[in-house]
């Protein structure tokens, strides 16, 4: 793949808007559930940056897809995340990890009301990482 096709300015933008989402998260990675509860604002937080977080990962696997020569359409993020194993951008371990996040973008986005501040908290004190990680892989990606 001539990786020059890549939008290389927009995924390092979608990168920053990771890592910037990641580092707003990570101040509520220490708090347990009581001192989450205590302020409404942390839930409407953790909500916004989770799904910048998320969005953003999502349009960098997506904008490397479109690039590849005959790589079909998708039908959704799930998926587009686990066709980047096929072009080794991710590995098969990881990209079966975080598949989920697409749906887990919907549910932010469409069925937000279902979203529990409980389940917001588990994901920023267990999950935060695969954020990183993917950095880590796209990084890679690029660079070779």
């Amino acid at each position: 793949m001539k990786k020059t096709l890549l939008d290389k300015e927009k995924i390092t933008e979608r990168v920053e808007d990771i890592k910037n989402a990641s580092l707003e998260l990570k101040k509520f990675q220490k708090m347990d559930l009581k001192e989450f509860l205590s302020d409404k604002n942390y839930f409407a937080l953790t909500s916004y940056h989770l799904r910048i977080a998320i969005e953003a990962v999502l349009t960098i696997a997506t904008h490397i897809l479109s690039r590849l020569p005959s790589n079909g359409k998708k039908k959704d993020y799930t998926e587009i995340i686990l066709s980047l194993v096929d072009y080794d951008v991710l590995p098969k371990k990881f990209a079966e990890k975080i598949k989920g996040m697409s749906g887990y973008r919907n549910r932010l986005v469409h069925l937000y009301w279902k979203v529990s501040p409980e389940e917001i908290l588990t994901i920023v004190k267990k999950d935060l990482n695969d954020f990183n990680e993917f950095i880590k892989y796209i990084e890679k990606f690029i660079r070779s």
